[in-house]
């Protein structure tokens, strides 16, 4: 968020992979303050980088909503996913007219 960039922080977001137990990527809140971590994943499903948005009057750091392209490798299709920034639980699932294989990550694609 604007308002805390370069300030003193809590949270981070994050892609994990766990190849061998469950074929899946996922999504893992980091409390560095409090030394926690909660997470996101679903077998056969491969988020990429998430991205933060702020809700614009959140009171909090982590008021807000993560989003990734997320590829199902049972369909090979992709939808954005939208996840509550506090809690991870899925809010919203976007099906798009693309497929984004699961390696590509923190690129932007202007067409």
């Amino acid at each position: 968020q604007r308002r805390v960039r370069g300030l003193p922080y809590c949270f981070v977001y994050l892609q994990t992979w766990h190849h061998d137990t469950h074929n899946a990527m996922g999504i893992m809140k980091v409390d560095m303050c409090r030394e926690t971590s909660i997470g996101w994943e679903k077998t056969n499903k491969f988020p990429t980088e998430p991205v933060f948005a702020g809700r614009p009057d959140g009171e909090s750091e982590d008021d807000g909503v993560l989003m990734a392209p997320v590829f199902d490798a049972d369909t090979e299709k992709t939808d954005l996913y939208v996840w509550d920034a506090k809690s991870l639980e899925v809010i919203a699932i976007v099906s798009t007219p693309v497929t984004v294989p699961f390696t590509l990550h923190g690129t932007w694609i202007p067409e």
